[in-house]
């Protein structure tokens, strides 16, 4: 379960992007664990980069377990996506995964808004695709607003899916970072079909103010709910 660290952090739509420079250099943290089971950390970095000589942005999330949980299952997981700084829309993915006995790399490349390439493998794509990172970016810049709905095209190596966020409460939610206003949002497909394996449900909180910080996130699995909660949010010059 603690694999899902990543990949819970998935929302988004496709609306009118509007560019938000105090994205870059931010970087977010997360303590993750199963109600009251610490589990370890999630850390989030957003940043200007280059791309073949072209400006994007470039998302990072890193996921670890604990010394406790290390014993039993190790973590080490890093996602890198580079994004175009136009709608963060995703151009290059690279997936170091260390899980256990488990190790996977991959990378895959979107060229244009057609054709996703993986390895040997050449998709075509519905057009603008976003990734399980780059979602959440992307929705923090939208007009949000209680009762909408919105939707996506998730890219995530193997699939491709239409996804529908909605927009289901205003709440307060409280956690090591302070107390935050938060529009709650619930992310389904778009076929109807369960989003995540096990007939898994997701809730995410993002802040209801300019940033739109993620502040919680909640996966529920048949083992029980994991939660990520914000502990720690900074920001570096750029």
């Amino acid at each position: 379960m603690i694999k899902k660290y990543c990949h819970i952090v998935i929302l988004m739509s496709a609306c009118t992007w509007a560019s938000n420079p105090d994205f870059i250099g931010e970087e977010l943290k997360y303590a993750a664990g199963f109600r009251f089971f610490p589990a370890g950390e999630a850390i989030l970095t957003f940043s200007a980069d280059s791309l073949n000589g072209e400006s994007v942005y470039k998302l990072t999330t890193s996921v670890k377990t604990n010394s406790f949980l290390d014993a039993f299952y190790e973590v080490r997981d890093e996602i890198q996506s580079w994004l175009n700084p136009e709608n963060l829309s995703l151009k290059k993915t690279i997936q170091t995964i260390r899980e256990g006995h488990f190790h996977r790399d991959h990378q895959s490349i979107i060229q244009g808004d057609s054709i996703a390439v993986s390895g040997n493998k050449i998709r075509n794509i519905p057009g603008r695709v976003y990734d399980p990172i780059s979602f959440v970016y992307y929705l923090r810049n939208q007009d949000l607003s209680l009762g909408n709905s919105y939707k996506f095209f998730s890219y995530d190596r193997k699939k491709i899916r239409e996804v529908i966020v909605n927009i289901t409460a205003k709440e307060t939610v409280q956690v090591s970072a302070g107390t935050f206003n938060c529009l709650k949002i619930e992310p389904v497909s778009g076929d109807g079909k369960p989003l995540l394996k096990n007939n898994g449900q997701m809730r995410v909180w993002l802040s209801d103010d300019s940033l739109r910080l993620p502040v919680k996130i909640e996966q529920k699995t048949n083992i029980g709910t994991m939660v990520m909660k914000l502990k720690e949010k900074k920001y570096s010059s750029y």
